[in-house]
């Protein structure tokens, strides 16, 4: 059986994508010891004895200038904040369980529905009070996370 110009590129460029599989040994010749190593082989070779994680060191850096900072300052998700602290009442109004599990799914549920706010605050500021918007917006995504934790509860 012949084989057609299609098969031998269907084939060629198996051979390219896979060149550990076995229609791929099948055709090309096994590397013996004789024969000399590519410089890219013994760069492999060499990858593969260094350590997986060298190069992924994490180098801590300092925001801000030093000399001008005179409180020491938290990086804080406000929106955070204002859904734990209206978590309880959200949890009064509606009847849902109210195991630690639940409480933590429901904060997750309704976080991931509200967009971030960061702010920079310094030690033990508290979170400045949200327009009504905003407060909407929380207590919305609070009785949405509410609803479907309470239809699915995990535990």
């Amino acid at each position: 059986m012949t084989k057609t110009k299609r098969d031998i590129d269907k084939e060629l460029m198996y051979k390219k994508l896979m060149p550990s599989s076995p229609k791929a040994s099948r055709n090309t010749k096994e590397v013996t010891e004789e024969e000399p190593r590519s410089a890219y082989a013994e760069a492999v070779a060499a990858a593969a004895d260094e350590p997986l994680n060298q190069h992924r060191t994490v180098m801590r850096r300092e925001v801000g200038v030093p000399f001008m900072d005179t409180q020491p300052t938290v990086l804080v998700n406000a929106m955070e904040n204002i859904v734990l602290e209206k978590l309880d009442y959200v949890l009064s109004k509606c009847q849902c369980c109210k195991c630690d599990r639940c409480k933590k799914d429901i904060v997750a549920k309704a976080l991931n529905k509200l967009p971030p706010k960061y702010m920079v605050l310094a030690e033990g500021q508290p979170t400045p009070d949200i327009d009504h918007q905003t407060n909407a917006q929380v207590l919305s995504a609070m009785i949405q996370a509410v609803l479907v934790v309470r239809a699915k509860p995990r535990h």
